[in-house]
């Protein structure tokens, strides 16, 4: 094991189910990257099981969601559910919009789990500083490669 699998190792093992959730959410929106760039390069079998891949991460987060009850946890489930329809016009047609779209809930989903985890750690561990998810330039500073 490289240091860099060492290190998601760790991160994994001591996350938060937020920043698990959080972490599911990178990867799931840089494999939708990864995708838009392998169908730019006609490589469309190996976009399509990346494809794949992104319906699992969304159906673990659909998962996760435990109380069906709370209107918030139904408002989550109802967006997981979309992103799972859109995912199946990507797999199906190779549709180019959905894949966007998809991308930028995604993205939404990760700075909203980003902030949460950041509320989270600033509670654990008092006025310590709490490092962003986001650098200053926009870039994320948690990294998954896909």
């Amino acid at each position: 094991m490289d240091a860099q699998e060492a290190f998601l190792k760790q991160e994994v093992e001591s996350a938060s189910p937020a920043k698990l959730r959080f972490l599911l959410l990178q990867k799931a929106h840089g494999l939708s990257i990864v995708v838009q760039d392998l169908w730019k390069q006609k490589k469309f079998d190996e976009a399509d099981q990346w494809v794949i891949r992104i319906q699992d991460i969304v159906t673990e987060l659909l998962a996760g969601v435990v109380d069906p009850t709370h209107e918030l946890a139904q408002i989550t489930s109802d967006l997981y559910i979309f992103m799972s329809k859109l995912i199946a016009a990507v797999a199906i047609e190779r549709d180019a919009e959905a894949l966007h779209n998809v991308a930028e809930i995604l993205e939404i989903e990760m700075e909203t789990w980003s902030m949460f985890v950041r509320k989270e750690m600033i509670e654990s561990q008092g006025s310590a500083r709490v490092p962003t998810a986001y650098d200053d330039d926009g870039s994320s500073s948690y990294s998954f490669s896909a």
